[in-house]
């Protein structure tokens, strides 16, 4: 994709992954006869343990330079969700609905055809939704607008970040690291 800078780096890390999960299983089978050591399993050992940790250096330092060059432009991610948010916002829509009491492949197959409808009829998503008789049952404006705000469809994503953040730093004081 045009727009992305350096994504064969995420791609590479991405292959790696599929990769190293593949020495995981030789290295399961070496298990039942650690108590014996008959060496059956040593050949084995000599190149999984080795390329194992090839691999993750590899994968952590890829990560590192990722990370470290990233560049994150808070408004305009906003501004995107805010002009996109229609169509991105269907699963929260769709939620609402199962919430009140729609099962979720009827709200599912709904969303659906209202999102074909607003494509067809060249209109906005939530402005095909708040004319949709079935939604208006079970959904009223405000429950509507607050299930196509993005902002309000986070989750636990910020505490999950800021936890993962305060443990990797205090990790890095531990070990005697700045930031």
């Amino acid at each position: 994709m045009p727009q992305k800078r350096n994504p064969w780096r995420s791609e590479n890390i991405s292959s790696l992954a599929k990769v190293e999960r593949s020495l995981v299983s030789p290295t399961l089978e070496s298990v039942v006869t650690w108590h014996e050591r008959d060496l059956s399993q040593s050949a084995s050992e000599r190149f999984i343990i080795p390329e194992s940790f090839i691999i993750i250096e590899h994968m952590l330092n890829s990560m590192t330079r990722i990370l470290s060059g990233l560049a994150v432009n808070e408004a305009q991610m906003l501004d995107n969700l805010m002009r996109f948010r229609d169509p991105t916002m269907s699963e929260s829509v769709m939620y609402a609905l199962v919430n009140k009491g729609v099962p979720r492949q009827e709200a599912h197959k709904l969303l659906q055809q209202l999102f074909s409808k607003s494509r067809t009829e060249k209109k906005a998503f939530g402005e095909t939704l708040m004319g949709d008789a079935t939604v208006a049952k079970y959904l009223s404006r405000a429950e509507l607008d607050s299930a196509l705000n993005p902002k309000l469809y986070l989750g636990a994503c910020e505490q999950l970040v800021d936890s993962a953040v305060e443990k990797a730093s205090l990790e890095r004081r531990v070990r005697g690291l700045t930031a």
